[in-house]
């Protein structure tokens, strides 16, 4: 059985957790995947995922990942403003779909968040993957699918599930699992927990990187 141990010393095994993702993408395009325990879901309806996550998780440590850049460099020379994060491996958060889904992950990210608000006013979404799993917490990360790891055309709820399991994978250990490292951030998914009530504008989430995970 294996066993989550957070560095707040909370202590879990691996079934008490549940891990959502959803690969972002415009309406027709969209999948998501939740584990929780023994079970599997899967979708592509954007809404049914709020309603069966919120039933998921509720009452237990959390996470959930959106296939979408989270954060973009901040402060870099204006001839480097626009290459790859460190550890992009040559898919540019600002090529051209890197540039699409980034803005529509903007959009998913906040109907999500907006409509799990609703079913979790009293718990905390969180960005720090260090200080989880703690309590309820729900943790917010990007997950980097790419190359091999790709399903085929219109089974975008495998690309969701990839996306899953390699979070699940990466317990316990998540510092190694980071792919993806900038000293300063612009925080996209940190706006969109201040916009949709998850947090504060003075909690420093604008400045904040999310974890990434590679399947």
């Amino acid at each position: 059985m294996q066993i989550i141990e957070a560095k707040s010393g909370l202590s879990l095994e691996h079934e008490q957790i549940t891990i959502g993702a959803i690969d972002v993408g415009a309406p027709k395009n969209i999948g998501w995947a939740i584990l929780s325990g023994d079970t599997v879901e899967h979708g592509t309806d954007l809404d049914e995922f709020v309603v069966r996550f919120a039933a998921a998780s509720t009452g237990r440590p959390s996470a959930l990942g959106f296939e979408a850049p989270m954060f973009i460099p901040h402060g870099r020379p204006m001839t480097n403003l626009t290459s790859q994060r460190n550890g992009d491996n040559g898919r540019p958060w600002s090529a051209s779909a890197g540039a699409t889904v980034t803005t529509i992950g903007i959009a998913i990210v906040s109907h999500v968040l907006a409509g799990l608000r609703e079913y979790g006013a009293q718990r905390r979404a969180i960005l720090d993957w260090n200080s989880w799993p703690n309590a309820d917490d729900l943790l917010l990360f990007e997950a980097f699918v790419s190359g091999s790891n790709h399903a085929g055309p219109g089974e975008h709820w495998k690309d969701a599930l990839n996306a899953a399991e390699g979070f699940a994978k990466a317990l316990p250990d998540l510092d190694v699992a980071n792919a993806v490292s900038e000293s300063e951030v612009f925080s996209l998914i940190g706006a969109c927990m201040i916009r949709t009530g998850w947090a504060e504008a003075c909690d420093g989430l604008l400045s904040q990187s999310c974890l990434v995970t590679r399947p």
